[in-house]
Formats: structure tokens, C-alpha cells, sequence
């Protein structure tokens, strides 16, 4: 009984450990700026609620647990105690038979149910003290049953204030989160409230900074559309762009002497000139190009036979050395074989074999 208190004890401490870092984690993402969420979190409360109602059929359980275990407990006390007391009386049932025998016989030395111990009385028997007698088993019997019964009064008492404790935590954690969320409430209405009057702010800048590039680009188009009408009064009415080509042309000398401050642009004699002169330095760059194009495909059909060249070359090396390799590796059979015939020669030569006029030097036959 008292290991499965203990058990019981450390199953309610860890589920007490679970509920308290279940709580430390929900308060640490409460805390957390990132992740939470403002308002009422639905799904963590209807978790709890379910939690909660789990827990309490668990405390319920263990209550009728508990009442059972008690009442197996005192049943077992009692019939412990009912088999003693038929044990005991069956003891002194067979103590005053056996006594009753002994008065009925004639020379009967045993004593009395009661009274002291006279020696001169009775032989020196009765100071034996039997093995497993035990005058205290009654009292001590008690004593356990009482002491059993205030641990369970103690554990219950202890589990009723653990419980109290837990459900007052929980009450004033609801308490609170509920005024957590309702300051979060107020703290979001001024939130939204600064943001609205923000916005409305932004709203009103915004439309002046657009009247104001509004303006600003009227403006702009105004002093471009007059400096562009200034700009082609000048270009029209200005003496320097409006002159004839020939007025640079000095008056002192006809010929080449010209006034570079009056110079308004070339004759046509001259353009065209220049016109012909352009086309003959493009007419020889584009000789120049074909000539450099064809170097360079002479150079690269020169370079593709060099190749080819070096290739035929290096294919007609290629089979020389096998050839090569072909007759080493014939001479070097040719010299293999001989050598081996010369070796079987000498093998030959120095082992002579033994023929049959051998045995027939010694008169009889070889057997």
C-alpha cells in the first residue's frame, strides 16, 4: 500500500511537472512578440478546457481508486483481525481443555488459569518461554492499523491541498490572462486608433505633396514651352545662322583667303568634294578588309594542310613502330624457341638415358 502511495505521489508529480512547463512554454510565446497573436487564442483555451476536464476525470478516478484501496485496506484489517481473534480463541479453547484434562487427573501438578508463579507449586516447565509467543502482536497490531489509517487520512488531506493550490493557480492564471487580453484590447483600440489618425494624416500630405508636383510640372512645361519658342526666335532671326556661305569669303583677295569669324558652312563644290573623298577612303578600307580576309583564309587552308601534313606523318610513324614491334616481337620468338632447343639438348646431353644393354652386362634380368 505504501508503494503504490509512492507511485501514486510521483505520477502526480509529473504530471504537476507537466502542467507547469506546458504553462512555462505558453507563457514564453505569450511573451514573444514574433509568434503571439492579439486577442483571445481559441484553440490553446479550448485545449485547456479539455485538459482541464481530462484532469479532473483523472482526480476522480483516482479518488474512487483511492476509496477502493481504503476499503480493501480495512476489509484486509479486519479479516486479519477476525482470523487472530479465531486463532486466539481456539488457542484458549485447547489451553482450557488441556488444563481441564490436567485437574481431572490425580496427581495433576499444573496451575491455575490465573494468579502468580509458585515454585514450590509447579516444576521448573513453566519458566519456558515458547517461540513465536508475542504478548505485544495486539497492541502493535493496533498501533500499525491506526498508524496506517493517519497516513491515509494524511495523504488525502495532502492531495485535497495540492489540488486546492493547483486550482487556485489555475484561477488566477485565467484571472490573469483575461486581464492580459483585455489590456491587449485597449492597447490595440489606441494602436488602431493612432494608425488611423496616421493614415488620415499621410492622406492629406500626400494630396498637397501631388498638388505641389502638379504645380511644379505645369511650371516646368510652361518654362520649357518658352525657352523652346525663344530659342526658334533666335534660330531664325539670328544674323550669324542666317547669312549666305559666301560671306566668310575675304573681299581683299578672291582665292583662298577666308574669315574664319564669318565662316556660315561649306559650297556645294566643296561638299561634294568631300563627299568623293569619303567615299574613296571607305571604297580603300573596304579593299583593305578583303585583302586582310583573304591573308587570312590563305593562311588558314595553309595551316589546315600543315595539319593534315603532320598528321599523314605522324599516322605513317604510327605504323613503322608497329611494324617495328611486330618483327622485335618475331626475332625475340625465333631466339625464345631456339634457346629453349638448345637447353633441351643440354639437358639431353648431360642426362644420358639408360638402355637395355645396361641390365644385360650383369647376366639376369633386370627383375
Amino acid at each position: 500500500m505504501v508503494l503504490q502511495d509512492m507511485m501514486n505521489d510521483e505520477q502526480w508529480n509529473a504530471r504537476l511537472a507537466a502542467i507547469q512547463n506546458k504553462e512555462r512554454e505558453r507563457t514564453k510565446r505569450f511573451m514573444n512578440a514574433k509568434q503571439r497573436s492579439i486577442g483571445i487564442d481559441k484553440d490553446y483555451l479550448d485545449r485547456q478546457i479539455e485538459e482541464k476536464r481530462l484532469i479532473e476525470l483523472e482526480q476522480k478516478k483516482e479518488k474512487l481508486e483511492d476509496a477502493e484501496n481504503l476499503k480493501q485496506l480495512v476489509r484486509f484489517l479486519d479479516c486479519n483481525e477476525a482470523a487472530a481473534q479465531e486463532a486466539k480463541q481456539r488457542s484458549l479453547d485447547k489451553i482450557k481443555q488441556s488444563l481441564a484434562e490436567q485437574v481431572k487427573q490425580p496427581r495433576n501438578n499444573a496451575l491455575g488459569k490465573d494468579g502468580p508463579i509458585n515454585l514450590t507449586d509447579c516444576g521448573p516447565s513453566s519458566l519456558q518461554y515458547f517461540s513465536g509467543e508475542d504478548r505485544a502482536h495486539e497492541l502493535r497490531k493496533k498501533a500499525q492499523q491506526e498508524q496506517v489509517k493517519m497516513w491515509c487520512a494524511e495523504d488525502m488531506v495532502a492531495k485535497k491541498k495540492a489540488l486546492d493550490a493547483e486550482l487556485r493557480k489555475e484561477q488566477e492564471y485565467a484571472n490573469y490572462v483575461n486581464e492580459q487580453d483585455r489590456i491587449r484590447y485597449e492597447l490595440e483600440e489606441i494602436a488602431q486608433r493612432r494608425r488611423e489618425e496616421d493614415s488620415k494624416q499621410r492622406q492629406l500630405e500626400n494630396l498637397e505633396y501631388a498638388r505641389q508636383a502638379r504645380q511644379r510640372l505645369e511650371n516646368d512645361m510652361m518654362a520649357d514651352s518658352e525657352a523652346q519658342r525663344l530659342q526658334s526666335y533666335y534660330l531664325q532671326t539670328c544674323p550669324l545662322l542666317t547669312e549666305d556661305v559666301r560671306s566668310p569669303v575675304s573681299s581683299v583677295n578672291t582665292g583662298h583667303r577666308i574669315r574664319p569669324d564669318h565662316f556660315k558652312g561649306f559650297q556645294k563644290e566643296q561638299m561634294k568634294q568631300l563627299y568623293e573623298e569619303n567615299d574613296a577612303a571607305v571604297r580603300q578600307k573596304h579593299e583593305l578588309f578583303a585583302q586582310e580576309a583573304e591573308n587570312e583564309a590563305n593562311w588558314a587552308r595553309y595551316n589546315a594542310e600543315l595539319i593534315n601534313k603532320m598528321q599523314e606523318l605522324e599516322e605513317a610513324k604510327q605504323r613503322m613502330a608497329v611494324e617495328e614491334n611486330r618483327v622485335h616481337r618475331e626475332i625475340l620468338a625465333r631466339q625464345k624457341q631456339e634457346l629453349d632447343n638448345r637447353k633441351a639438348e643440354m639437358e639431353r646431353e648431360r642426362v644420358p638415358g639408360i638402355g637395355p644393354e645396361f641390365f644385360a652386362r650383369f647376366g639376369r634380368s633386370c627383375r
